[in-house]
Protein backbone atom coordinates (compact mmCIF):
# COMPACT_ATOMS: atom_id res chain seq x y z
CA UNK A 1 0.00 0.00 0.00
CA UNK A 2 1.22 3.69 -0.83
CA UNK A 3 0.11 6.41 0.73
CA UNK A 4 0.19 9.89 0.87
CA UNK A 5 -0.29 12.54 3.67
CA UNK A 6 -0.74 15.89 3.59
CA UNK A 7 0.14 18.56 6.01
CA UNK A 8 3.17 17.11 6.76
CA UNK A 9 5.35 20.33 8.12
CA UNK A 10 2.17 20.12 10.82
CA UNK A 11 2.50 18.13 14.13
CA UNK A 12 -0.37 15.53 12.85
CA UNK A 13 0.72 15.07 9.24
CA UNK A 14 4.73 14.53 10.68
CA UNK A 15 3.44 11.93 13.39
CA UNK A 16 1.81 10.12 10.99
CA UNK A 17 4.10 9.85 8.36
CA UNK A 18 6.71 8.96 11.08
CA UNK A 19 4.20 6.12 12.58
CA UNK A 20 3.73 4.75 8.95
CA UNK A 21 7.86 4.68 8.23
CA UNK A 22 7.87 2.82 11.78
CA UNK A 23 5.46 0.02 10.21
CA UNK A 24 7.49 0.28 6.87
CA UNK A 25 4.62 1.55 4.75
CA UNK A 26 5.31 3.02 1.67
CA UNK A 27 4.25 6.68 1.98
CA UNK A 28 5.17 10.27 1.46
CA UNK A 29 4.39 13.44 3.51
CA UNK A 30 3.75 16.58 1.68
CA UNK A 31 2.88 20.49 2.20
CA UNK A 32 1.94 23.38 0.56
CA UNK A 33 5.96 23.37 -0.93
CA UNK A 34 4.79 20.63 -2.49
CA UNK A 35 1.28 21.34 -4.11
CA UNK A 36 -1.50 24.05 -3.19
CA UNK A 37 -4.26 22.31 -2.59
CA UNK A 38 -6.32 24.83 -3.38
CA UNK A 39 -5.71 24.70 -6.89
CA UNK A 40 -7.68 21.73 -7.82
CA UNK A 41 -5.34 21.43 -11.27
CA UNK A 42 -2.05 21.01 -9.12
CA UNK A 43 -3.88 18.78 -6.49
CA UNK A 44 -5.17 16.38 -9.31
CA UNK A 45 -1.83 16.24 -11.09
CA UNK A 46 0.67 15.96 -8.03
CA UNK A 47 -1.37 13.07 -6.38
CA UNK A 48 -2.46 11.45 -9.71
CA UNK A 49 1.29 11.56 -10.16
CA UNK A 50 2.11 10.04 -7.27
CA UNK A 51 -0.75 7.57 -7.26
CA UNK A 52 -1.21 6.67 -3.84
CA UNK A 53 -3.80 3.56 -2.87
CA UNK A 54 -4.94 5.71 -0.46
CA UNK A 55 -4.82 9.76 1.00
CA UNK A 56 -4.58 10.74 4.77
CA UNK A 57 -5.75 14.53 4.46
CA UNK A 58 -4.35 16.45 7.54
CA UNK A 59 -3.58 19.79 5.97
CA UNK A 60 -5.85 22.17 7.24
CA UNK A 61 -5.96 25.50 8.18
CA UNK A 62 -6.95 25.38 11.81
CA UNK A 63 -6.13 29.18 13.51
CA UNK A 64 -9.88 29.15 15.13
CA UNK A 65 -9.98 32.36 15.84
CA UNK A 66 -8.03 33.93 13.47
CA UNK A 67 -10.65 32.35 11.01
CA UNK A 68 -13.47 34.36 12.20
CA UNK A 69 -11.57 37.76 10.29
CA UNK A 70 -10.28 35.43 7.67
CA UNK A 71 -12.95 33.38 6.33
CA UNK A 72 -12.37 33.26 2.65
CA UNK A 73 -8.91 31.96 3.25
CA UNK A 74 -10.24 29.62 5.89
CA UNK A 75 -13.06 28.14 3.37
CA UNK A 76 -10.29 27.87 0.36
CA UNK A 77 -8.57 25.48 2.70
CA UNK A 78 -10.81 23.57 4.39
CA UNK A 79 -13.26 23.26 1.79
CA UNK A 80 -11.87 24.06 -1.39
CA UNK A 81 -8.64 22.21 -0.83
CA UNK A 82 -10.28 19.15 0.78
CA UNK A 83 -12.70 19.18 -2.35
CA UNK A 84 -9.75 18.66 -4.56
CA UNK A 85 -8.23 16.06 -2.57
CA UNK A 86 -11.28 13.96 -2.72
CA UNK A 87 -11.59 14.59 -6.60
CA UNK A 88 -8.42 13.69 -7.37
CA UNK A 89 -9.07 10.57 -4.87
CA UNK A 90 -11.99 9.97 -7.02
CA UNK A 91 -10.18 10.07 -10.62
CA UNK A 92 -7.73 7.51 -8.89
CA UNK A 93 -10.17 5.44 -7.13
CA UNK A 94 -7.85 6.32 -3.70
CA UNK A 95 -9.38 5.75 -0.27
CA UNK A 96 -9.41 8.98 1.59
CA UNK A 97 -8.81 9.53 5.19
CA UNK A 98 -10.09 13.18 6.04
CA UNK A 99 -9.20 14.60 9.84
CA UNK A 100 -11.77 17.01 10.94
CA UNK A 101 -12.71 17.98 14.51
CA UNK A 102 -15.46 18.31 17.05
CA UNK A 103 -16.08 21.96 16.08
CA UNK A 104 -18.52 20.81 14.18
CA UNK A 105 -20.67 19.85 16.74
CA UNK A 106 -20.89 23.33 18.08
CA UNK A 107 -21.13 22.92 21.73
CA UNK A 108 -19.55 20.97 24.51
CA UNK A 109 -21.69 18.57 26.26
CA UNK A 110 -21.22 16.40 29.31
CA UNK A 111 -20.71 13.10 27.13
CA UNK A 112 -18.53 12.28 24.12
CA UNK A 113 -19.85 13.01 20.82
CA UNK A 114 -21.18 10.17 18.44
CA UNK A 115 -20.92 10.74 15.24
CA UNK A 116 -24.69 10.29 14.52
CA UNK A 117 -25.63 13.86 16.80
CA UNK A 118 -26.59 16.55 14.92
CA UNK A 119 -23.70 18.88 13.79
CA UNK A 120 -23.99 22.54 14.06
CA UNK A 121 -21.19 24.57 14.39
CA UNK A 122 -20.92 27.68 15.94
CA UNK A 123 -17.88 28.90 14.52
CA UNK A 124 -16.11 29.68 10.95
CA UNK A 125 -13.72 27.10 11.50
CA UNK A 126 -16.50 24.31 12.26
CA UNK A 127 -18.41 25.26 9.19
CA UNK A 128 -15.20 24.88 6.83
CA UNK A 129 -14.25 21.56 8.59
CA UNK A 130 -18.39 20.52 8.12
CA UNK A 131 -18.23 21.98 4.59
CA UNK A 132 -14.87 19.75 4.12
CA UNK A 133 -16.44 16.79 5.14
CA UNK A 134 -19.49 17.20 3.12
CA UNK A 135 -17.01 17.48 -0.30
CA UNK A 136 -15.01 14.01 0.71
CA UNK A 137 -18.65 12.83 0.90
CA UNK A 138 -20.12 14.14 -2.51
CA UNK A 139 -16.85 12.50 -4.66
CA UNK A 140 -15.79 9.25 -2.62
CA UNK A 141 -17.58 5.92 -1.45
CA UNK A 142 -14.56 4.79 -0.09
CA UNK A 143 -13.49 7.48 2.56
CA UNK A 144 -12.79 8.05 6.60
CA UNK A 145 -13.85 10.74 8.45
CA UNK A 146 -12.20 11.22 11.85
CA UNK A 147 -13.29 14.09 14.02
CA UNK A 148 -10.44 14.66 16.57
CA UNK A 149 -10.73 17.79 19.56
Amino acid sequence: MKILVTGYNGQLGYDVVKELNSRSIECKGVDREDFDITDCEQTVDYICGYAPDAVIHCAAYTAVDRAEDDEENCRRVNVDGTENIAFACEKLGAKMLYVSTDYVYGGAGDEPFEPSDATQPKNVYGVTKLGGEKAVMKHLERYFIVRTS
